[in-house]
Order: C-alpha cells, then sequence, then structure tokens
C-alpha cells in the first residue's frame, strides 16, 4: 500500500499535466481532414480530474510493486487513457502519432520495472501483449467484428500493461472491456443515438476494461477463492 503522500502526490501532479492536456485537447489540434468534424471539441475542465483520480489509483493499486518502478508506467497509462477516450469520443479514430510513440515508451518502462522486479514480470507483459493483440486483430478481421486499426494497434499495449501484474489482471480486463464496449452500445441502440451499422467509439471501452481490472482483480480473486 502507498503512503498517503504518494498517492496525493501523484493526483496532484498528473492532474496538472491533465489539465494543460485538456487545454490543448480543446483547440482540436489532433483533428484531420478524414474526421469531418464541424462540432467543438469538447470542454477542458474533466481531463484533469480524470488524470488525477487515475493517477491515485495507479499509486494506490501498484505503486509500490517492483520498487515503485512500476509506477511510471501506470502513471503514463493514466494520462493517454484521458487523451484517448476524448479524441475516440469526438472522432471515433485512435491516432497512430499517439498510440504508437506513448506505447512504446509504455514498454520501455515495463522493462525497467521488470528489471527491478527481477525479470520474472516480463513474461506476463509479452503474454498479455501476445494474447489482447491477437484477440482484437482477429476482432478486425471477422466480419463486423467492431474494432478499427486504432484498438488494434491499443490492444498489445493494454495487454501487455494488464499481463505484466498478472494474467488475471488479463482476463480481468478485457472481460471487462467487452462488457463495458458491449453495454455501452445497447444502452446507444436503444436510445436510438446510433444505427446498427453506426461506428462506436471502442477505444474508451478498452481503457476502461483496463483500469477496472487493475482497481479490482485482486477483490474478484478474493471473492471468487471465498466461494
Amino acid at each position: 500500500m502507498s503512503p498517503w503522500w504518494v498517492v496525493v502526490l501523484c493526483a496532484l501532479v498528473m492532474g496538472g499535466l491533465g489539465h494543460l492536456t485538456g487545454r490543448e485537447l480543446a483547440t482540436g489540434g489532433y483533428r484531420i481532414p478524414e474526421d469531418e468534424a464541424e462540432h467543438a471539441p469538447g470542454r477542458p475542465w474533466w481531463p484533469g480530474l480524470a488524470t488525477g483520480a487515475l493517477a491515485a489509483l495507479a499509486a494506490v493499486a501498484v505503486g509500490d510493486l517492483a520498487q515503485w518502478a512500476a509506477l511510471p508506467a501506470f502513471l503514463l497509462f493514466a494520462w493517454l487513457t484521458v487523451g484517448l477516450v476524448w479524441i475516440d469520443l469526438d472522432v471515433h479514430r485512435l491516432p497512430v502519432g499517439l498510440v504508437v510513440p506513448s506505447g512504446g515508451a509504455l514498454l520501455v518502462l515495463l522493462a525497467v520495472a521488470s528489471l527491478a522486479s527481477g525479470g520474472s514480470r516480463w513474461l506476463g507483459a509479452v503474454v498479455g501483449a501476445a494474447v489482447m493483440g491477437a484477440v482484437y486483430l482477429l476482432l478486425g478481421l471477422l466480419p463486423g467484428g467492431g474494432v478499427g486499426g486504432g484498438d488494434i494497434r491499443l490492444a498489445p499495449v493494454i495487454g501487455a500493461l494488464l499481463g505484466w501484474l498478472s494474467l488475471g489482471h488479463l482476463v480481468v480486463g478485457m472481460a471487462a472491456g467487452f462488457l463495458v464496449g458491449g453495454v455501452t452500445a445497447v444502452v446507444l441502440l436503444l436510445g436510438r443515438r446510433v444505427g446498427l451499422k453506426s461506428s462506436i467509439a471502442y477505444g474508451p471501452a478498452m481503457c476502461l476494461g483496463a483500469w477496472v481490472a487493475v482497481a479490482a482483480t485482486s477483490r474478484i480473486a478474493t471473492a471468487l477463492v471465498g466461494r
């Protein structure tokens, strides 16, 4: 369990970074002509709060793993999550220029954390990246799979993060992502916000599923064993 001051510090620092990111996102500078977006990008008040909250969650859940070496990777993912959710909800696209460099940085940070933990967790990250990447690649190839190229590129990044924690985290994260995505689609269909052939942003569900796994996998495992 991380000391309270570490949690608060992570929340404040990352919250400030998230606020600056939100102001930049509100300019719509990530949009490209193909997006054909004419509406306002959004309001910049929530990225700071969301980034700070996710950073605090990361500090509580994984802060002291691998002698604190794992925390930077999950703090970066907190920042990445907010940016991807904003952009995907706005234009239904996960930019290559954001996913690929950030994903590469996350893998480097996980490698450093693996060394700090004796190297035993690196295999889990590799397996997680391969499994989640393969599942989303298959969904992307199937007719009506509902995922795009950005989702396929993001999947191994999330898989590596969750697999580094444990294969249990990977299973919970993937299941939670599918559940959130499915429920969201049903709600939007019932509310007639989208049609059967409409494109639905799936990146937010993937990211939310990952954070559900970070926060709740140990509790889910305890509940299952208790039964």
